[in-house]
């Protein structure tokens, strides 16, 4: 099992049921994907308005979704619904949840040896094959506009180690490269690589944030038939 599927992104209030974060994730990026659908006026507009073509917008969007809870693999996170089962993390005592997992998704990406750090250094990576500063600039600015999706930006200036374990980096990466694999295609990287995108990017940022507010919203959803809780 991968060790991704040992964390929790929903639980119910009274400890009984709940549903994977990789599940949540990409519950939420389903939504996405119908958000930003390439023939919608919605996703043209945008799409227009960054200079890349809607298909792209549309898969990049996706792919950000799916890392939109990211900040959830922190053990400290973990520990504030315990008991739901024995598949899953257990919690660290030692360790605090002071900080929401908007802020400390950011926190996971852009820490020193975070998971930015490590696509840089993964030779069968997007990142590592670019090798472009203003790439990088651009996969922060998307990663801030999606973890930030509880109205207001992400803290920058946090520690991983006060709030992550070793085992849920390492879950979180090997999530980052599964979804990277399913979404990120070569053609789709060139145009974040352009030196002027991240002005583009930042014009459009505020929007796009609150329509992955939308996508969040939909996609946690427990009306019937829609995103039913998955434990396994």
């Amino acid at each position: 099992m991968q060790p991704y599927f040992q964390y929790w992104g929903k639980a119910e209030k009274d400890g009984l049921r709940y549903h994977l974060l990789p599940y949540h994730c990409l519950d939420v990026a389903a939504v996405g994907w119908l958000l930003f659908d390439p023939e919608k006026p919605l996703c043209k507009r945008l799409a227009k308005q960054l200079e890349i073509a809607p298909a792209h917008l549309q898969r990049w969007i996706t792919f950000f979704l799916c890392l939109h809870d990211i900040g959830k693999f922190a053990v400290v996170f973990q520990g504030q619904v315990t008991g739901l089962s024995d598949d899953l993390v257990k919690p660290n005592s030692r360790k605090r949840y002071e900080e929401r997992h908007d802020s400390l998704g950011y926190c996971l990406w852009r820490a020193e040896d975070g998971l930015r750090d490590r696509l840089e250094m993964e030779d069968s990576c997007f990142l590592s094959r670019s090798n472009s500063r203003h790439l990088k600039l651009a996969l922060d600015i998307w990663m801030q506009i999606v973890t930030g999706h509880h109205g207001i930006p992400p803290k920058t200036d946090l520690h991983l180690t006060n709030y992550f374990d070793s085992q849920d980096n390492e879950a979180a990466w090997q999530y980052l490269l599964e979804i990277s694999r399913m979404f990120v295609v070569d053609e789709m990287v060139a145009v974040l690589s352009d030196k002027t995108f991240c002005t583009r990017l930042k014009s459009s940022s505020w929007i796009l944030a609150g329509l992955v507010v939308l996508a969040d919203w939909l996609g946690s959803s427990r009306l019937p038939d829609s995103f039913c809780y998955q434990e396994t």
